[in-house]
C-alpha cells in the first residue's frame, strides 16, 4: 500500500493537481492576510440605535446634574453606564472616561478625530457611539458611549479597499507561484530538449544525468532517452566498427582470389593447374559468401529488433538434431560429442535462432579441439533457467580474452583461425541470438583443460 501511494503521488498528474490546488489556498490566504493588513482598524457606519438611546439618557440626566465637575458627573453615574462613558473637551483636546485602564485606540481616535454629527465607528471588537452635547459647570463636552460588539470587522473593511488592488494582490500571488511552477516543470524538459539536441549532432554520449533519479513521469522520460541513447550509441558503434571489420577481413579472400585468377589465366595450357587455380576461386568465394551472410544475420541482430517467433520446443530435440549434425564435422578429427541425457525440458523459444547459436557454438567447439577427444553438452533447469553447458577439450584461452571471445571477427590467434576456415562471427552471432531470448552467455576456462560455453535462458 506504501508503495502504491508513493508511485501514486510521484506522477506527475497529481503533482499538478496539487499545486494547482495549493496554489489557489495559498493565493486566497494570501490575499486575505494583506487586505487584513491594508484595511483600516475602524469602520464608520449609521448611529447604533441602541447606544443612541443610551446616550440620550446620559443627556436627560446630566441637565438634572450641571452643577457637577466632570469627574463628579462620571462617578454619579451608575457603575455599569460609567465605564462605557467617553467625554471629550474639544477646547482642552482632553478625553475623560470613569476607566481606570483607558482604551488607547479609543482615545486615540477620538484625540486624532473631530466628529459632529452622531455616528458609530465600529473597531474589531467594540463600537462607539456619539457625540451627543452636554453642559456641566458652564463647559460643553461631546458624549460618546462605547460597547463591546460581537462580529469583526475585517470582511466590511475589504470592500473599502480598491477593487483593483485587491484584483492585483491576488493575481500578483497566483503570478508568482504558477510561474514556479513552469520553472520546475519547463527546467527538466528543456533539459531533455537540449540533450536530444546535443544526440542529434552526433554526440551520441550525451545522457540526461539527475533526471533519471526521478519517479515521476519526467523521471521515466528521462530514463527511455537514456536507453535510446545508450542503443543508438551502441547500434551505430557496432556498425562503425562492422563496417571496418568487414573492410578488412574481405581484403585477404580478395587478395587471394585476385591472385588465383591470375594464375589460372597463366595455366591455360596446363589443364590440371587450371583446375587447381579454379578450385581455389571457388573456395575463396564460398567463404566471402560465408562471410556476407554472417555479416548480414550479425548485422540484424545487433541493428535492429528480431522478429522472435517464440513457440514451444523440446530443448533436448533440437540439441540431439544439433549433435548429429555436429558428429559429422566431427567425425573427421575423430571427436565424439557426447550428449548428456537429461528429462525433456520444454520451453518458448525460435528454433530457427536458438539452433543458430547453438549450432554455431558447437561448431566452433569442434573447429578447436583436437583430434580423438570429446565434446559435451550437458542440459540442466534451475531456479526457473534452462543452462546448456558446452565443454570442449581444446587449449582454453587467456583469461584476458574471455570477454572478447563474442565480439565479431576476434581471433585468439589468427594464424590458427585461418586454418580452420572461422571468420570470427560464429561467437558473436550465437550472442546476439540468446540476447534476443533475454538470456546470457559466457565462456570460462576448465580446471584442466578445455573451454566451456555456458548459455543461460528463461524457462517460461
Amino acid at each position: 500500500m506504501t508503495k502504491y501511494f508513493k508511485l501514486w503521488f510521484s506522477s506527475i498528474s497529481v503533482k499538478l493537481f496539487f499545486w494547482f490546488w495549493i496554489v489557489a489556498i495559498i493565493s486566497v490566504l494570501s490575499s486575505h492576510f494583506i487586505i487584513s493588513q491594508l484595511a483600516e482598524d475602524s469602520l464608520i457606519l449609521p448611529a447604533h440605535r441602541g447606544d443612541m438611546r443610551q446616550l440620550h439618557k446620559i443627556v436627560r440626566y446630566a441637565k438634572h446634574h450641571t452643577k457637577l465637575t466632570i469627574q463628579q458627573f462620571l462617578h454619579s453615574l451608575p457603575t455599569y453606564k460609567a465605564n462605557n462613558v467617553w467625554l471629550k473637551d474639544n477646547t482642552k483636546s482632553q478625553i475623560y472616561t470613569a476607566k481606570k485602564h483607558t482604551n488607547k485606540v479609543l482615545k486615540n481616535y477620538l484625540l486624532q478625530n473631530s466628529l459632529t454629527d452622531p455616528i458609530t465607528i465600529q473597531f474589531r471588537k467594540l463600537r462607539l457611539t456619539g457625540p451627543l452635547t452636554i453642559n456641566t459647570k458652564g463647559q460643553n463636552y461631546q458624549l460618546y458611549v462605547s460597547n463591546y460588539s460581537n462580529h469583526r470587522i475585517p470582511p466590511l473593511s475589504v470592500h473599502r479597499i480598491p477593487l483593483w488592488l485587491r484584483i492585483t494582490i491576488t493575481v500578483a500571488i497566483s503570478f508568482f507561484l504558477l510561474w514556479l511552477l513552469a520553472k520546475s516543470l519547463s527546467k527538466p524538459l528543456l533539459k531533455i530538449q537540449q540533450a536530444a539536441n546535443d544526440l542529434g549532432n552526433g554526440k551520441l554520449s550525451t545522457r540526461v544525468t539527475e533526471l533519471d533519479q526521478r519517479n515521476d513521469e519526467l523521471g521515466q522520460l528521462a530514463k527511455s532517452f537514456n536507453q535510446m541513447a545508450k542503443k543508438l550509441e551502441n547500434s551505430i558503434s557496432a556498425q562503425q566498427r562492422l563496417l571496418g571489420d568487414v573492410s578488412h577481413e574481405l581484403r585477404s579472400p580478395m587478395t587471394r582470389l585476385q591472385l588465383a585468377i591470375a594464375l589460372a589465366h597463366k595455366s591455360k595450357q596446363t589443364p590440371d593447374e587450371l583446375t587447381k587455380y579454379l578450385l581455389r576461386c571457388e573456395t575463396e568465394i564460398n567463404r566471402l559468401d560465408t562471410m556476407l551472410d554472417n555479416v548480414i544475420a550479425l548485422s540484424r541482430l545487433e541493428n535492429t529488433i528480431p522478429v522472435i517467433n517464440n513457440h514451444q520446443l523440446t530443448i533436448n530435440k533440437l540439441v540431439d538434431d544439433l549433435v548429429v549434425d555436429g558428429q559429422f564435422l566431427a567425425d573427421e578429427k575423430n571427436i565424439i560429442i557426447n550428449n548428456i541425457p537429461t528429462q525433456n525440458i520444454i520451453i518458448n523459444a525460435d528454433e530457427q535462432l536458438l539452433a543458430s547459436a547453438i549450432g554455431n557454438i558447437l561448431t566452433n567447439a569442434v573447429k578447436y579441439s583436437p583430434e580423438n577427444s570429446q565434446i559435451s553438452i550437458q542440459l540442466s533447469v534451475n531456479e526457473q533457467q534452462l543452462i546448456i553447458k558446452i565443454t570442449d577439450s581444446g587449449m582454453g584461452v587467456p583469461e584476458t580474452a574471455l570477454k572478447q571471445l563474442f565480439e565479431p571477427f576476434y581471433r585468439v590467434q589468427n594464424d590458427r583461425a585461418r586454418a580452420t576456415g572461422g571468420s570470427g562471427l560464429g561467437l558473436a552471432i550465437a550472442k546476439q541470438a540468446i540476447i534476443a531470448h533475454h538470456g546470457t552467455i559466457e565462456a570460462y576456462n576448465n580446471n584442466k583443460y578445455g573451454l566451456t560455453v555456458e548459455i543461460k535462458l528463461p524457462c517460461n
